[in-house]
């Protein structure tokens, strides 16, 4: 909660001032129900605005939910070609290995032919 506070606190001022006008001011009791009417009002308004919001953030976490799934599934199919690339890359050294040492044995086959 805290979270989305810091991120209203700034603007609350700015809405309490755009708020203000809206509703009438006077204290005669002729003006009740017209004061009556404009909070009516404003509370539908805020109802909708609510709703509006809440089906926008229904449709955000939905997106994120989706997001988070299709991001597992690429970091499963990453972890798969790390381990398929970690094992080409053993069979490779390996290789190396045998031919590093098949051309030392064919290097010092040749100096033994040379020097005989």
């Amino acid at each position: 909660m805290a979270a989305w506070f810091t991120v209203v606190a700034p603007l609350l001022p700015e809405l309490i001032r755009a708020a203000r006008p809206m509703f009438t001011r006077s204290r005669e009791p002729s003006q009740i129900p017209q004061q009556i009417r404009e909070l009516q009002d404003a509370v539908d308004h805020n109802d909708q605005a609510i709703k509006t919001l809440a089906g926008e953030m229904e449709q955000t976490l939905s997106a994120l939910k989706a997001a988070s799934a299709q991001l597992e599934a690429t970091l499963v199919d990453l972890r798969r070609q790390q381990v398929e690339h970690e094992r080409r890359l053993h069979v490779m050294q390996w290789v190396t290995g045998v031919a590093a040492t098949a051309a030392v044995l064919a290097f010092g086959v040749a100096v033994y032919a040379l020097t005989r």
